[in-house]
């Protein structure tokens, strides 16, 4: 089940080179927009990746942490920090053990990073950690799939062409017994194949909402997409806005 240990690499930039710098800066003017955070606030990217959140936000001069578990995505993001001057701290760490405690104003987690873990009590320790991480009135944002939205919109296979040595075929199963989506990744890039795979549990928002108050966590929105929609069963995403309680 440790899928992501082996996906997490510069393959995974090629499938998913669409997730870009312009759509970053989208996703941040909506945090701007819908969560007052002071403008010298602690911000830490939670799984950060190629770092496309982190370098945006350290431009804006917000003091920006990026935390990954992959250490080849975080020196894409180091180069990417470099070429841009900027003075920006990465770390490499599991999402469940965050080192910092009491230190962020605003923790941040885009495009479906939750659910990875095989069972429920391990995905919990995400919450615990970023309840950590926190100041108390600290906020979090945590941007995850619907799940009614993909079980009516699965593409069981699809398959492109990247460029003209690079060609992709994806196919998408759900678990009913483990309440799974997964994914499975084949890559062909000069006619030799690499076979990557995905597998996020999918929650409600209800489950999602009785996991966050043992962690100390309260949610205060929910937005079906960046644009601030609100939230339902048709809406292409579930963006959890939240913050860390007063014990």
């Amino acid at each position: 089940m440790d899928w992501y240990k082996e996906w997490f690499r510069k393959e995974y930039l090629l499938v998913y080179h669409h997730r870009n710098e312009a759509e970053a800066q989208r996703q941040i003017e909506f945090i701007q927009k819908y969560i007052q955070i002071p403008s010298d606030a602690k911000i830490l990217d939670l799984c950060c990746g190629n770092g496309r959140h982190a370098v945006e936000l350290k431009k804006l001069g917000y003091d920006v942490v990026g935390l990954d578990l992959s250490e080849e995505l975080l020196d894409v993001a180091r180069l990417k920090a470099f070429e841009d001057g900027l003075d920006l701290c990465f770390v490499q760490c599991d999402m469940r053990e965050i080192p910092y405690e009491d230190y962020f104003n605003l923790v941040v987690q885009f495009f479906t990073s939750f659910g990875y873990f095989e069972s429920d009590a391990e995905n919990q320790k995400v919450f615990s950690a970023i309840s950590k991480a926190l100041k108390i009135g600290g906020k979090f944002l945590i941007d995850y799939m619907n799940p009614d939205q993909v079980i009516r919109n699965l593409v069981a296979r699809d398959e492109k062409r990247i460029s003209d040595d690079i060609s992709v075929i994806q196919e998408r199963w759900i678990d009913d017994l483990t309440h799974r989506v997964n994914k499975r990744i084949t890559l062909i890039k000069n006619n030799e194949k690499s076979v990557f795979n995905e597998s996020v549990r999918m929650y409600s928002l209800q489950e999602i909402t009785k996991m966050l108050p043992d962690d100390g966590l309260l949610l205060t929105g929910v937005y079906g997409d960046f644009d601030g929609s609100e939230y339902d069963l048709n809406s292409s995403r579930m963006i959890l806005i939240g913050e860390k309680k007063q014990n």
